[in-house]
């Protein structure tokens, strides 16, 4: 498989990706943008978020987040070798175990909750506490549609099939926005908990069912310990299931400094994630997504420098696109907010709290994409321990930073943790990568970093200039001003990006606008 065809294939695969992701993280903006308009921002909605925290602990804990990345390279080995009646059995017994598992772990976390609710929340007083015991009991169920939704999810992906999959996300949020829409009136924000069980069991289990049975999925209720494909399953899964890495734990930290923090603290912090993660999930997730089973074939076939190759141009990409997206947003966060959250129950300092997160979170935005990318590489090449390594001793490493910042500037001080967490997490990785496949295009990739990033810090120059002007001008504290001032100030920027870009040389810059063409005109 020729680097460049594998290239285009990826670039095919994460048009349609994108498209799916586009939806979904719309429409996760537009949850949060219910709670928003159904509820506000309160000590209800700090509950409501800080309750997702013992449902998603069990999911991490059964791996079910990281099924498509350590079933798929097992099923490409068993294709490249023509044996797929072996990877249905291991499908088989992966399913049926890990499903008991989960079932296990959900009817203790029902029992033991109200324990548990003072490890996730120690900040909240009695009622929040209640109020967040209710809301995990109801959300717990949903993890086992979520995991076996990931494994069903998995035998397309390594299909190479993507549609179905990335529709998950989108019932699912669905779902949660009905649940709160409908309900909410009578049951607060309960309504969004019922939302949630009802998007994941459409959108992640039965939808995925679906999938599965097109491409074949066979399936029987199976507990083969000892076949050698289960028990690598297990060895590429332990480090995940045992690791806290910061990746997946950035989440629980910021819930459970922000619980001891002043009301609605949490929920600013989510409503800036949710925002922040719009552009990093529609184009970093969408390249990882795509990219992973081309990746994860490479290593089967030990076809090393092309792998070699993949890895550096798809890197490459994502930071192109990512990192002048997260100037922009760092210095447009204020008016995006106002353009968003306008019309809702957000007040006061909800919208310059939740803009300071945004510019802070955003910083880190282009290092959430390359994390997945770097993670993913490992994994194709059936290596799990090293990533959860480096990410679990970065976790216990940053503790004291989140402490130490919030402690001084509060909320603000979590996002501003996060973000540090995060990049020095994607250079771990980097780092490690190259070292493990003699990456010679290392020096290379780190110039053209530089090269965007400086372009980057243009584009935001040029968009504050245009921003100072129009603010002083325009009431862009509405939805219509805030649109008015976004428009000409991002287009100033990109135009001042792609000068500083042929400035500065970056050869990449016409492929990636012709691919980027390329990639709108199939997804339209």
């Amino acid at each position: 498989m020729a680097s460049g065809s594998v290239n285009r294939r990826i670039a095919e695969s994460a048009g349609i990706v994108m498209v799916t992701i586009l939806a979904s993280r719309f429409l996760g903006f537009a949850r949060e943008w219910t709670v928003a308009h159904q509820i506000g921002s309160n000590a209800s909605t700090d509950a409501y978020y800080a309750a997702f925290t013992l449902p998603d602990f069990l999911n991490y804990l059964v791996a079910g987040g990281a099924l498509t990345v350590t079933f798929i390279p097992l099923f490409a080995r068993y294709a490249a070798e023509g044996n797929e009646d072996e990877a249905w059995g291991v499908f088989s017994t992966v399913i049926t175990t890990m499903g008991v598992l989960l079932l296990a772990l959900v009817a203790l976390g029902e029992v033991f909750a109200p324990a548990l609710a003072r490890i996730i929340a120690p900040g909240f007083n009695p009622a929040e506490r209640s109020h967040v015991i209710f809301l995990t009991r109801v959300m717990m169920p949903a993890q086992c549609f979520f995991y076996l939704g990931g494994i069903l999810s998995a035998v397309q992906y390594a299909k190479a099939r993507f549609l179905i999959p990335s529709l998950a996300p989108v019932i699912y949020n669905l779902g949660v926005i009905a649940g709160g829409f409908f309900l909410s009136a009578r049951i607060g924000v309960a309504g969004f908990a019922v939302g949630v069980l009802g998007g994941a069991f459409v959108g992640n289990f039965l939808l995925q069912i679906y999938g599965a049975r097109r491409l074949g999925a066979r399936f029987r209720p199976r507990l083969d310990w000892r076949h050698p494909g289960f028990r690598h399953f297990v060895k590429l899964t332990l480090p995940i299931m045992l690791a806290l890495s910061i990746v997946y734990t950035d989440d629980w930290i910021l819930r459970w400094f922000a619980s001891y923090l002043p009301a609605a603290s949490i929920t600013w912090l989510s409503y800036a994630k949710t925002l922040m993660r719009v552009p990093q999930g529609v184009v970093g997730q969408a390249v990882g997504v795509a990219s992973f089973p081309f990746l994860a074939q490479l290593f089967a076939e030990k076809k090393f420098d092309a792998l070699n190759q993949t890895i550096n141009s798809t890197v490459k990409a994502l930071l192109f696109m990512l990192l002048p997206i997260s100037a922009l947003s760092i210095v447009e966060s204020r008016p995006v907010v106002y353009l968003v959250f306008s019309h809702t129950r957000l007040r006061g300092a909800d919208f310059g709290s939740t803009a300071a997160a945004l510019g802070l979170f955003s910083a880190a935005m282009f290092a959430w994409g390359v994390q997945g990318i770097l993670a993913r590489s490992f994994y194709a090449s059936h290596d799990t321990l090293t990533p959860a390594i480096a990410g679990t001793s970065l976790t216990f490493l940053a503790l004291p930073v989140y402490w130490l910042l919030a402690r001084h500037w509060q909320f603000r001080g979590l996002a501003a943790a996060s973000s540090i967490a995060v990049i020095a997490y994607a250079a771990t990785l980097f780092f490690l990568l190259n070292r493990r496949t003699h990456n010679r295009e290392a020096g290379r990739l780190l110039v053209f970093f530089l090269k965007v990033l400086i372009a980057s810090g243009a584009a935001a120059g040029a968009a504050l200039a245009a921003l100072r002007p129009l603010e002083s001008h325009i009431a862009w504290t509405t939805t219509g001003g805030a649109f008015i001032v976004l428009v000409p100030a991002t287009l100033a920027g990109l135009l001042a990006f792609v000068a500083a870009a042929k400035l500065l040389r970056v050869r990449e810059l016409g492929g990636y606008v012709r691919s980027l063409g390329s990639v709108l005109r199939r997804a339209g």
